[in-house]
């Protein structure tokens, strides 16, 4: 079964090494036949192979964006794909939308842009490293379907507007900082966070705990 309902458009954010915080850079998008990335105002560095000199087209996905997605002749590709919540035959687009693109080192990151209406975002839940050991056992516990909540973390020191995932009171990670802004506006309405997938802790901390958010996007 596939994770995602309908993703065509991904926020490409850029964190700083020093504050941790993230900051948008463009947006990716794809309609099904062709690539689009174009810088948002006032960014003033350039990602590797994109000048910045206006809205860059293709037919196939940009090298910066293609190296962070796993080759279809990796033996794990499978495993990996399973692990994200997505069948074999996920594109390149889907696979960025749910794992981030990110790679070991680097700083930028792609995220689901939810299109105002009904939403269906699923997410890799984010700072799991940050957890004691009980909290991170505690997602050993859980199973596909488990609600989950969303808090407010107001005194986090890097983003004061931190959305804190729990069951029960205990934390199990972050919703990742592009998406906060986001969630904060679909926490306004009637939401619902429920667990779609628990990795082994061999998949990586990144990846242990994958989770969907339904409910309503009004701007």
């Amino acid at each position: 079964m596939s994770t995602l309902l309908k993703v065509d458009q991904l926020l490409v954010s850029r964190q700083d090494p020093e504050t941790r915080l993230f900051s948008r850079v463009g947006t990716l998008s794809f309609d099904g036949r062709e690539y689009v990335f174009a810088y948002d105002p006032g960014v003033v560095r350039a990602l590797p192979g994109l000048p910045r000199d206006g809205a860059h087209r293709s037919d196939t996905l940009f090298p910066i964006f293609a190296e962070r997605v796993l080759d279809p002749q990796r033996p794990e590709r499978t495993e990996t794909l399973a692990q994200l919540g997505l069948p074999g035959e996920a594109g390149p687009f889907e696979v960025l939308a749910v794992s981030g693109g990110s790679r070991t080192g680097d700083t930028y990151e792609l995220t689901p842009l939810p299109h105002p209406g009904q939403v269906s975002l699923p997410f890799l839940v984010h700072g799991v490293r940050y957890l004691d050991a009980a909290e991170r056992a505690a997602i050993d516990t859980l199973k596909p379907g488990d609600d989950l909540a969303l808090t407010h973390e107001p005194g986090n020191p890097v983003n004061e507007r931190a959305l804190v995932v729990t069951r029960d009171g205990h934390r199990l990670g972050y919703v990742p900082d592009p998406l906060v802004d986001y969630v904060h506006v679909i926490m306004r309405e009637d939401h619902q966070l429920v667990v779609e997938r628990v990795n082994p802790a061999e998949a990586g901390l990144h990846m242990r705990l994958l989770v969907r958010l339904s409910g309503q996007y009004l701007p």
